[in-house]
């Protein structure tokens, strides 16, 4: 916006009576009867008649210009004009090249499945109920269980209060069931005894006062190798079964 110094000039003169006690007339006169030669010397002494430097200033200059206004007769100043905004032009990219449509690929064949894990056996809900109390040795359980099934495939299973009971009608094997470990109890004979073949204890499945002669603590399934096929073999060769 422009600013109209002729109005502020005007405005400035209409109020000196007012505000300071003189018109511009009488400014004038006494700056003159100072007899102060300096343009400076009179902006003090104006300033120590009470004016601000502002007004003192433009007294100063209205003197110096013979007494008359400065921007008497003057046309209010024209604002500048904004230059005109030019619309920047975005670089169009140049179109690449068609390209002829790629044939479609081919989705990889799936992976064959994994052989899926030896049935394990059950002899019905009860067993299955049983082996859920090993917990973490579930999977153990199981897979002592698959491996005599396949020594003897036609073994009877059956669950009791803790344990499963492997061949009949007299069993050859007690998988005795607990989440600490696993307790196998087979029926070996005069079969020596060492750190992994203990001797059997009573209970084992098939009551307090019953005990099958040996048995197997089983904590890994490193433990079911050759050697315990071989024992479930004479196990079961020894029950008939």
């Amino acid at each position: 916006m422009a600013t109209d110094f002729g109005e502020k000039e005007r405005e400035f003169i209409d109020g000196l009576k007012e505000n300071t006690g003189r018109d511009l007339g009488e400014w004038m006169q006494a700056i003159s009867e100072a007899g102060l030669g300096h343009r400076n010397d009179i902006i003090d002494w104006l300033r120590h008649k009470g004016l601000m430097f502002s007004k003192a200033s433009w007294l100063e200059r209205i003197h110096h210009n013979g007494g008359k206004p400065i921007y008497a007769g003057v046309p209010k100043e024209a604002a500048p004009r904004r230059p005109a905004l030019r619309r920047r032009e975005t670089p169009i990219a140049p179109l690449a090249p068609a390209q002829s449509p790629e044939p479609p690929q081919r989705a990889p064949a799936p992976a064959p499945a994994p052989p899926a894990p030896p049935a394990v056996p059950s002899a019905g809900g009860d067993v299955d109920a049983l082996l859920a109390k090993a917990k973490a040795y579930r999977p153990l359980a199981q897979h002592v269980l698959a491996k005599i099934k396949s020594v003897n495939p036609a073994a009877q299973v059956s669950a009791r209060e803790s344990a499963v009971a492997i061949g009949g009608p007299s069993p050859f094997a007690v998988l005795g069931i607990t989440a600490k470990e696993l307790r196998l109890h087979l029926a070996l004979g005069e079969h020596p005894f060492d750190e992994f073949v203990k001797k059997g204890q009573a209970g084992g499945g098939l009551g307090k006062g019953e005990a099958l002669s040996h048995m197997l603590v089983l904590t890994d399934a490193r433990q079911i190798d050759a050697r315990f096929i071989d024992l479930i073999t004479l196990a079961a060769a020894r029950a008939g079964g």
